[in-house]
């Protein structure tokens, strides 16, 4: 299944390849927080040391988290539900992430195209709904990492 994220009126929104919305996300400005709604239900994306958390606010044992293994390498490291997922570079010079689950690629990451910054994800249909978000939203910190970084350096 394929996720994408849009700017929509102010929001950050996570719709299906279909077109249906599944998730709007009001994001912390100069911040990696965001207050989400996931099919209706509350979720927190935040901080907790080194690691991108998110917890459900209606059921806050529901938490996935998120960390760089390494400082010199780009990849991070998923726990969502019972699965461990890994998000990586597809190559040196490649704007691409591979998405691995328990070691076998599942997945990729992308944004639409040269011009525009809206990342997508696509994830086996066996994903559910609030993992495939939080897995978007950390691609979404990585491009916007690199990003800054890319600037930072010009």
């Amino acid at each position: 299944m394929r996720y994408q994220l849009e700017k929509r009126t102010g929001l950050l929104s996570v719709s299906r390849a279909d077109g249906t919305t599944v998730a709007e996300l009001d994001k912390a400005f100069w911040s990696e927080r965001a207050g989400v709604v996931i099919e209706g239900r509350p979720w927190s994306f935040g901080k907790d040391a080194g690691a991108r958390i998110a917890v459900c606010q209606a059921d806050p044992a529901l938490r996935f988290s998120a960390w760089r293994p390494s400082f010199w390498r780009q990849g991070w490291q998923v726990t969502a539900g019972g699965s461990t997922y890994e998000i990586k570079p597809a190559g040196l010079f490649i704007s691409a992430y591979d998405v691995f689950r328990g070691g076998v690629r599942v997945g990729s990451s992308g944004k639409g195209s040269f011009w525009t910054n809206k990342p997508w994800v696509e994830v086996p249909d066996d994903v559910t709904v609030p993992e495939a978000v939080f897995l978007l939203w950390i691609a979404y910190l990585m491009r916007a990492r690199a990003a800054a970084s890319a600037q930072a350096a010009t």
